[in-house]
């Protein structure tokens, strides 16, 4: 081998040399550009998700935004059939006339009379037992519905195939007893505060005279030894014939008349 093959084997290695490591260079950076790129691409990727999700949330925002507006539209559109369909009002202005006061008011004589009818009473008044000449102290109640009367020795008993009863009234003064008879007319249930159960109590009728009025009326038959008041006159007798003054005790003079003398 002579000098100049050896001369052109050694300048080919290097060359070889040269281009291997041009090789190897150029393989590292385009590995490392590759590896570059594909961070890029990521990046981007998530960018254009990010942007995907903020548009699906102002696209439904937009959605909200526009049913709110049609909703209000709606509203304004029934508001503006109510205005068109109201019937218009016409201010027109008349001139200030000076009219006469009206006349008083004249009270009929149906009302005068029906005031004049009807006794005014008090809390506490003084009635009169027809028949029996006996005065007893009275009780005027409202919120009691029925009335009742102190007798003593209730009896039960018949006559004429019809039930009677027999019962004796005191007079509150004299202690003298007065027995009595009448027709059962039927029985009351009361509930007094001795007995937790109510009691069935006979009803009768009896005259009684207060002030100017004398009337017959039904009287629940009841021991009140233990009352201030033997009498107490409830809405049955008070409805129509007399007006009540919760202020004022015996505002009904006694009055005694023919028909008090009476049973």
């Amino acid at each position: 081998m002579n000098k100049n093959t050896l001369l052109m084997a050694g300048r080919s290695a290097r060359t070889l040399t040269f281009a291997a490591m041009a090789v190897v260079s150029l393989s590292a950076c385009t590995q490392q550009k590759l590896v570059q790129t594909q961070a890029e691409l990521n990046t981007a990727r998530e960018c254009i998700v990010k942007q995907e999700a903020q548009s699906q949330l102002v696209t439904q925002q937009q959605a909200t935004l526009i049913e709110q507006l049609q909703k209000v539209q709606t509203q304004l559109n029934v508001q503006q059939t109510i205005l068109q369909e109201r019937p218009q009002v016409v201010h027109m202005s008349t001139p200030k006339m000076d009219c006469p006061p009206p006349p008083p008011v004249k009270k009929s004589a149906a009302n005068e009379q029906l005031l004049t009818d009807k006794q005014i009473v008090g809390l506490r008044e003084q009635a009169l037992i027809a028949g029996l000449n006996v005065v007893m102290q009275a009780r005027i109640s409202t919120n009691v519905g029925y009335s009742v009367i102190d007798a003593r020795n209730i009896q039960m008993f018949e006559r004429n195939s019809e039930e009677w009863v027999r019962f004796t009234i005191y007079n509150p003064e004299t202690k003298e007893p007065h027995v009595l008879e009448r027709k059962r007319l039927r029985f009351q249930t009361v509930q007094t505060a001795t007995s937790p159960n109510p009691d069935r109590r006979p009803v009768v009728e009896i005259r009684f005279t207060i002030g100017k009025l004398s009337q017959r009326g039904e009287f629940v038959l009841a021991d009140r030894s233990d009352s201030e008041f033997p009498i107490l006159i409830g809405r049955n007798l008070l409805r129509d014939v007399m007006l009540v003054d919760v202020s004022g005790n015996n505002l009904a003079p006694l009055q005694r008349t023919d028909e008090s003398a009476k049973n």
